[in-house]
């Protein structure tokens, strides 16, 4: 502990990492001097802390939706808006009973279906397709987010995954719309969240292979 105390002010030292790291928190000072001083440091709290810092972070991207989020955090917000899980907006939010409960996995996770389809739906929560406002995110031709416009369609819209999924009217598409009628119900929600409440219907199999088929359209 000494020793790698010595090293603290070395950028390329781990325990330099560590305690620069811990600046974000919000009682950081009070951490940082009782690692410097080697004093005993309550990890019960300090897990507390941590959790409702990295809870914030997530937090300030409920109110906003994916065409509002600033451009660093834009793929977290589309993340957040489409596949997540709401986190309340009043700090303390995560308290001890819900702070002691297992995390819940995906759906589609906690389920036997075909690999091939579980990936499908994993590419499409962690971005990993080739729609315009992921390509046009790396390409050599970037354009700024609001100018990947769909190239399938007239409708002038950003062909991002809700827009590929449940709107554009490319004949393709609304050829595997109708063949999967079961997971489109006619009184099917509308909002800023129906991406989120397609993809967590109970027929996750029926939803894997209507994304593992979209995704086919963009290789």
């Amino acid at each position: 502990m000494r020793a790698d105390l010595l090293l603290a002010n070395k950028s390329d030292t781990w325990t330099y990492q560590v305690l620069h790291a811990l600046q974000d928190l919000p009682t950081s000072q009070q951490l940082l001097d009782a690692i410097r001083s080697r004093q005993t440091i309550n990890l019960g709290q300090f897990e507390l802390t941590l959790r409702e810092h990295i809870i914030g972070g997530w937090r300030d991207l409920d109110i906003l939706t994916p065409h509002e989020a600033h451009h660093s955090s834009r793929i977290m917000r589309t993340y957040h808006t489409h596949f997540g899980v709401p986190l309340g907006n009043t700090s303390g939010w995560w308290d001890d009973r819900k702070r002691n409960q297992k995390p819940v996995l995906p759906l589609y996770l906690r389920l036997d279906i075909p690999s091939n389809l579980s990936r499908a739906l994993s590419c499409l929560r962690l971005s990993g397709h080739n729609f315009l406002v992921q390509r046009m995110r790396h390409d050599r031709n970037r354009r700024p987010y609001e100018l990947r416009i769909c190239d399938r369609c007239d409708w002038h819209t950003i062909q991002d995954e809700e827009h590929i999924l449940l709107d554009c009217p490319h004949e393709h598409l609304v050829r595997l719309r109708t063949q999967q009628q079961l997971i489109f119900p006619p009184q099917f929600e509308d909002g800023p969240a129906r991406l989120r409440t397609f993809m967590n219907q109970p027929d996750i199999f029926g939803v894997a292979s209507f994304v593992a088929k979209c995704l086919a359209l963009f290789p």
